[in-house]
């Protein structure tokens, strides 16, 4: 589950408006979209409004939802899946770490690319051509 911002012009003025998506795993193992819908912001309101749409929609037997860790989507999953688990998406947390952590210097960071594992791209730019 996330939420992203986008411009909207709304009769001739431009705000930012959060979609709010969720993309499930299948038996397969496959990602689907179970569904995308406009919210104002990712308060707890937007995103019980939303959970409950996707419930209207046949979703249930949620295990696991996992989120950036946003406080309105926190409070929305113990009220609308309470037995779901909620964990936090390893991405959000390395980027909200790498935005407080110095770049230079320091062992573990995250290299020019955003790569957090920077040795490995440079021995892979190193290694002889085929």
């Amino acid at each position: 589950m996330d939420g992203i911002y986008l411009r909207r012009n709304w009769g001739g003025e431009f705000e930012n408006v959060a979609i709010l998506v969720a993309i499930a795993v299948n038996e397969d193992g496959y990602r689907e979209v179970l569904g995308a819908a406009e919210g104002m912001k990712e308060d707890k309101a937007s995103w019980i409004n939303f959970f409950q749409w996707l419930r209207g929609r046949g979703l249930d037997g949620v295990k696991l939802i996992v989120g950036d860790k946003c406080l309105g989507m926190l409070e929305a999953v113990g009220e609308v899946f309470p037995e779901a688990k909620y964990q936090r998406c390893t991405v959000h947390f390395y980027r909200n770490v790498f935005s407080v952590t110095s770049l230079q210097g320091e062992t573990g960071s995250q290299n020019a690319q955003g790569d957090p594992r920077p040795g490995e791209q440079k021995a892979a730019r190193e290694r002889p051509g085929p």
